[in-house]
């Protein structure tokens, strides 16, 4: 009796491991518009979004513009990290799955990826993503920390950040999009 007890039990006890893609899944806290979202790495809030049809990078001695034939999603976010220096590296993630890197028209220095995260300091950046505009309403901008798999902890934290988008707002927002947003780069 005890032993059939006990396979019952092994058979249970299987039902709590862990699959391979929740091993490899990283720590994610979820939150919307202006929440201060933390991990054990660094916090992130989504401070601002906006959509422009051009990109103009502002530098010492020219401009770069870039142009798309959907729209750019400009985040702003705002992070800071309790312990150590981080950089962040952004991504969309749309209400249906697909994911989008953060765009390589706009030069890498005018964003968020370029910029040290400090200690006890909150630091804004921007975030841009080329996007078609039928994609737009539902998605969430997800922050974390570069990935290093040489060492570094086996779960990697990451904030996910809902837009706070619908179809309805996502076309209003989208209307008012700029012709040329622009920012400066170094």
């Amino acid at each position: 009796m005890a032993g059939v007890a006990l396979a019952i039990g092994a058979v249970y006890a299987q039902t709590f491991v862990m699959t391979v893609n929740d091993k490899t899944a990283p720590l994610t806290v979820s939150g919307g518009m202006r929440e201060e979202l933390r991990t054990d790495h660094f916090s992130a809030r989504l401070e601002r979004i906006e959509f422009a049809r051009s990109i103009r990078v502002k530098k010492a001695y020219s401009t770069d513009e870039a142009t798309t034939d959907q729209i750019f999603l400009v985040v702003k976010v705002g992070a800071t990290s309790p312990r150590r220096p981080t950089k962040l590296v952004p991504h969309l993630v749309t209400a249906g799955g697909l994911r989008f890197a953060a765009t390589d028209k706009v030069d890498e220095n005018a964003t968020i990826t370029a910029k040290w995260i400090q200690p006890g300091w909150w630091r804004s950046g921007l975030c841009f993503f080329e996007i078609p505009p039928d994609e737009v309403a539902g998605a969430r901008v997800v922050v974390s920390e570069p990935v290093n798999s040489l060492y570094g902890d086996q779960y990697i934290p990451e904030v996910s950040m809902d837009l706070g988008l619908d179809e309805a707002k996502a076309r209003e927002a989208m209307s008012a999009a700029k012709d040329g947003y622009e920012v400066s780069g170094i």
